[in-house]
């Protein structure tokens, strides 16, 4: 029963005195003895669930990558790393109750059902959420925060292995595969495929220099963004990542269930990329058979 998964998962989270880096470092002390998964047990017994967990050679590098704390593996020469920045401080079976550490603010959170579609999840101003019912079929769950780098996963927590079973991000490379694998995803939701169109000129400028500066949302947010260059782009959403790899830049939005909300809405019909380096932006919004963008 899904609800007995989450009763576990929850029953492990305990605020306790330590604080985020302390937790990392115990949950650094488990890697070395039980691999991932008695690094994110750990973790989960202080509340947090990363969506952004990973080894590192260098802190200097990781944190360039938005990872917001480090802790090195007894006896292994790396680090483990992670972007701690929202923490689960309910235990109950019915409700679970999110802070966002300091720095951050609650936004709201989205549950991804077993068929792949997503849905919207509120927090009240306290901060606390009905877990899903058994009979919703909910794969994953995913509370969003706003930092200074805008939007983002603050706790993620994936109840079945469907996203994995279900990967639309295996075949293909470069955008045209990424897109296509999004596309497959919405294709199985009766949703639109997504059109690629040119990033707007000026805005793409401004965000290769703001990715090549920090990784992250434009420090301004997009409704700024677009507003500075007078764009008026409807339901207009961005998705950030960094990752050699698309096929992981794919995967990671799409395990993501607010960047997978974000990539599957069905009000969106068109995509733009921006990138520098290995730090890709994606652009969505709608574009009617009338609009003109230059």
């Amino acid at each position: 029963m899904l609800q007995a998964q989450i009763l576990s998962l929850t029953l492990l989270a305990a605020p306790g005195l330590e604080t985020p880096q302390q937790a990392l470092e115990r949950a650094a002390s488990a890697y070395a003895f039980a691999g991932w998964q008695g690094a994110r047990q750990q973790l989960a017994r202080h509340g947090f669930f990363p969506f952004a967990l990973r080894l590192s050679r260098s802190a200097e590098r990781s944190r360039a990558q938005g990872m917001t704390h480090c802790a090195p593996i007894p006896s292994g020469g790396e680090l483990l790393c992670a972007r701690l920045v929202a923490r689960l401080i309910d235990r109950s079976p019915v409700h679970g109750q999110v802070a966002p550490l300091a720095g951050y603010r609650l936004l709201a959170g989205h549950v991804v059902r077993a068929d792949g579609g997503t849905e919207r999840l509120q927090p009240d101003s306290a901060g606390i959420f009905d877990w899903p019912s058994a009979d919703r079929g909910v794969a994953a769950l995913g509370i969003s925060v706003r930092g200074a780098a805008g939007p983002e996963t603050g706790l993620f927590i994936q109840l079945s292995p469907f996203v994995a079973r279900r990967d639309s991000c295996r075949e293909g490379s470069g955008l045209s595969g990424l897109v296509a694998a999004i596309n497959r995803s919405r294709s199985r939701l009766g949703h639109p495929a997504l059109i690629v169109a040119q990033t707007p000129p000026a805005y793409a400028a401004q965000r290769r220099d703001e990715l090549g500066a920090a990784f992250g949302h434009a420090p301004s947010g997009l409704g700024a963004s677009l507003r500075r260059h007078r764009l008026r782009l409807a339901h207009a959403a961005e998705v950030v990542a960094e990752d050699a790899s698309l096929a992981a830049v794919c995967r990671g939005w799409m395990m993501s269930p607010a960047h997978r909300a974000a990539l599957l809405d069905q009000r969106r019909n068109v995509i733009a990329f921006v990138r520098r380096g290995e730090r890709v932006a994606a652009l969505l919004w709608r574009r009617d058979a009338d609009d003109v963008i230059n």
